[in-house]
């Protein structure tokens, strides 16, 4: 602290007013020194600190963490070719499943149909989708239907049914997914994706087609080229089901030697 600076007066009656401007001198050097005490200014910082604070909520989270639910995902039940392409039938399909999704947002399922697996970059910009009036969802349900009892049948009559109209080709292999949508737009991870000929006798088709390669044409293949070729071909017969609905599996049944 600087130390104050004294003057030397006179205590004469008539030098009262040169004491009282020597006493005035003292006291304001001595303030203007306390700026610069250590402890004075602690306390200045302390009071600057404690205002800067305030409005402050340290004991809630500024950034709330947010947790989204994937949507369940669907499965096909089956998917089976309805008529022999090789007649003047044209080639149609029939697919089953159930309604499992328990969303309240959840609006029905979207089907995409692809000649091989599709990506899920081609699924999510809706390329392949399938539109029976040219808006989704493909096939519209509700949560307050959902049920592991009852399947639901949809004949699938075109390749594409809406604008323009392209029919599905005479022995021709298919992949079939689908995908549940919410109405926020939403859509879940595809379903296991489901590949059929578009034949219930592919054994018809000519040799080294989509649904007849030439690798299934002989009884005589291995176990791993069986579990590859279409059923209803020489290498994977329908043994287990009916030809006539498409070799759909009995009861209990599952492939090869039948289509679930």
């Amino acid at each position: 602290m600087r130390k104050p600076h004294f003057f030397s007066c006179k205590t004469t009656p008539r030098s009262n007013s040169i004491l009282v401007g020597c006493k005035f001198r003292i006291q304001e050097t001595q303030k203007t020194g306390n700026l610069k005490n250590p402890a004075f200014r602690a306390v200045l910082l302390s009071f600057f600190l404690l205002f800067a604070s305030c409005g402050t909520n340290t004991e809630v989270a500024q950034s709330p963490f947010v947790f989204i639910t994937p949507v369940a995902v669907p499965q096909i039940f089956s998917i089976t070719a309805k008529y022999d392409n090789l007649d003047p039938h044209r080639p149609e399909y029939d697919l089953k499943y159930y309604v499992t999704n328990l969303e309240p947002q959840f609006v029905g399922y979207n089907l995409y149909i692809t000649f091989a697996i599709p990506s899920a970059g081609e699924t999510t910009s809706g390329a392949n989708l399938y539109l029976e009036n040219g808006v989704q969802p493909s096939f519209p349900q509700l949560a307050v239907q959902a049920s592991t009892a009852n399947v639901v049948t949809q004949t699938i009559e075109n390749l594409q049914p809406f604008s323009p109209v392209q029919m599905f080709q005479k022995c021709e292999v298919y992949t079939f997914t689908l995908r549940a949508l919410l109405n926020t737009g939403i859509t879940s991870n595809m379903s296991t994706p489901i590949t059929r000929c578009s034949t219930i006798y592919p054994d018809h088709c000519g040799t080294n087609t989509s649904c007849n390669p030439t690798a299934c044409t002989t009884s005589s293949c291995s176990s791993s080229t069986q579990a590859l070729c279409p059923v209803g071909t020489a290498c994977n017969p329908c043994t287990k089901g009916v030809a006539a609905t498409g070799c759909a599996c009995p009861a209990g049944e599952s492939p090869p030697g039948c289509n679930l």
